[in-house]
């Protein structure tokens, strides 16, 4: 029988080595994503056959399962997992993903809600071109406005960035599971390897943003919140960030826009590079 354990900070170390194995650059293969929203989806894990295999719960507890982590033929852990566990599901599953899943007879179904949006991060920094346009307004009228100073997340203004995400979730969508992740992340900021920053006017705090290498071109952004009475926040951090923190690396995944609306516009308006597919698999 397999032997599925609860997901744990101390974890880490193992699921690192695992993802490093393959370049694929979606959100899901991210320690601290997992980590973060673990309660809310139930994330356990087990090593079949040299193989990771992550298993989580859907929100009508429908059960699912990560396509397996590892080097090598993944379609005999695939029929040991199906003679365990009985019949799978299995997301994300990219294209890249799919070949032995098919000569299994597995079926696929586009899940639009979760394509990753990936940008390069030339475009973020130099918004260069004119469909770009209103972004570069949005900055400058920002600039001209406030008086603004940048500065890095570290140990003494790291509760001070916390408190302002908590406080802006709270009085937006109040998500309680998001809230949860929320204070995960930040509890295990150093630990986690997550860098993030804070955009303040006049001393306050009006944004915050996080991530951290998710390939070794790649970044992923975990978390971007900013005060909407103040025009223009949000461009100034995806930008300010990026230009500060990650101009060493080509590319930035800013993850899915879980089918909200305003969202997927706001993220199609900086015109991704890549639009990261993803599907469900089942039998």
């Amino acid at each position: 029988m397999i032997d599925f354990k609860p997901l744990t900070f101390e974890d880490k170390p193992l699921f690192d080595e695992y993802f490093d194995l393959t370049d694929f650059r979606n959100s899901e293969k991210n320690f601290s994503n997992l980590f973060m929203w673990r309660k809310d989806y139930d994330y356990e894990y087990a090593i079949v056959d040299d193989f990771l295999i992550v298993r989580g719960y859907s929100k009508n507890n429908e059960r699912f399962y990560h396509y397996p982590y590892g080097i090598g033929d993944s379609s005999r852990v695939i029929e040991l997992l199906e003679k365990e566990e009985g019949p799978l599901m299995f997301k994300p599953v990219l294209r890249e993903m799919m070949e032995p899943l098919k000569n299994l007879d597995y079926e696929f179904e586009e899940r639009r809600d979760s394509f990753d949006y990936i940008y390069t991060t030339d475009k973020l920094i130099n918004l260069k071109g004119s469909k770009l346009r209103n972004k570069r307004r949005w900055i400058k009228k920002f600039q001209d406005s406030y008086d603004y100073t940048y500065e890095p997340i570290d140990d003494s203004n790291l509760e001070d960035a916390k408190e302002f995400t908590r406080e802006l979730i709270r009085n937006t969508n109040n998500d309680f599971n998001e809230l949860v992740a929320m204070e995960e992340m930040f509890n295990h900021f150093n630990g986690l390897g997550i860098k993030g920053c804070i955009i303040r006017v006049d001393g306050e705090i009006v944004g915050v943003s996080t991530g951290e290498e998710l390939t070794k071109d790649t970044v992923i952004i975990h978390c971007e919140r900013g005060n909407r009475d103040y025009e223009g926040i949000y461009n100034v951090i995806n930008q300010e960030f990026v230009r500060k923190q990650w101009s060493d690396y080509k590319y930035v995944n800013r993850e899915q826009d879980l089918g909200i609306e305003g969202l997927r516009q706001a993220k199609l308006t900086y015109r991704p590079d890549i639009l990261l597919e993803k599907y469900c698999a089942k039998k």
